[in-house]
């Protein structure tokens, strides 16, 4: 069950409008952090730049039971408090991440050229060919990813946060906010017929998970086992590169309603089979 609170998002965004009680905020986080513990309100004025209690209680109120929960006499944040000193120390909304354009290896699945780019068009890191131009993937860049890697590590980074962001799309939660995701597939548009994709759909935030459908064989342990009995990590596979994997693959796309896909793989006679019946994604193996 979830407590809603006062169901006014804009009271709740609007509490953050200060820099005094970000100030709090980020003093509660330093205390949890550094010595486990909660504050008093003593604790908390003398730590503040504060002309008064009476303003520091105002303060308080307005961040109380959203942001920051009381337990006896001292305080806490609560979880959507963390988040919030999370984000401000991530820069994710006072910072632009920086990505120097660079060549990587890949195919695309468009014209099948092995030279790809991968550059930072605001607001996405994106893999482009560069024969065709066609976009290969796409990936929001938090600003913190960006900082202290090179743009290949920046982009072996943003791999594995999108592999593990699928998976648990596939298994129906979504990334972003933990909600129920709905799956649905379907065959991409001409001229690539041959191509079919699998989509999540979150029903509270709405955010939105896709990717080819033999990306969704690469979690099945079956795979993983054979890959690793052929000399392969099926786990290192980078979704803008699994074109380059599954160039020797079938996908058969046999139902609409349920979706269907079997896939015959290069290292196992068995057939994947990926269906999507009541939102929910299933691959088994035949």
């Amino acid at each position: 069950m979830t407590d809603h609170r006062d169901g006014n998002p804009e009271s709740a965004f609007g509490a953050l409008g200060s820099e005094l009680r970000l100030d709090i905020l980020q003093i509660l986080e330093s205390a949890a952090r550094e010595s486990a513990s909660r504050l008093t309100f003593s604790d908390l004025y003398e730590r503040l730049d504060i002309e008064s209690t009476s303003q520091l209680s105002y303060h308080l109120g307005r961040l109380d039971g959203v942001f920051v929960q009381k337990s006896g006499d001292k305080y806490g944040l609560t979880q959507a408090g963390e988040r919030v000193v999370r984000a401000v120390y991530a820069g994710t909304y006072t910072e632009h991440p920086s990505f120097e354009t660079v060549s990587i290896d890949g195919r695309c699945p468009h014209c099948g050229h092995t030279a790809l780019l991968a550059a930072f068009e605001e607001p996405f890191l994106s893999v482009t060919c560069g024969e065709c131009g066609e976009t290969v993937a796409k990936y929001d860049l938090p600003p913190a990813q960006a900082v202290g890697r090179s743009p290949k590590e920046v982009l072996r980074s943003c791999d594995r946060r999108v592999y593990h962001e699928l998976g648990m799309a596939i298994d129906g939660t979504c990334p972003t906010c933990g909600g129920i995701m709905d799956a649905s597939g379907r065959q991409r548009t001409p001229p690539r017929t041959d191509e079919y994709v699998v989509t999540a759909s979150c029903r509270r935030c709405f955010n939105q998970v896709y990717a080819p459908v033999e990306l969704c064989v690469f979690y099945h342990p079956a795979l993983v086992a054979a890959y690793w009995s052929d000399g392969r990590d099926a786990t290192s596979v980078r979704p803008w590169n699994v074109y380059s994997y599954t160039i020797d693959w079938e996908v058969t796309f046999t139902s609409v309603d349920p979706f269907e896909a079997r896939v015959e793989t290069d290292v196992l006679d068995d057939q994947f089979v990926v269906t999507i019946l009541g939102g929910a994604v299933s691959v088994d193996i035949e």
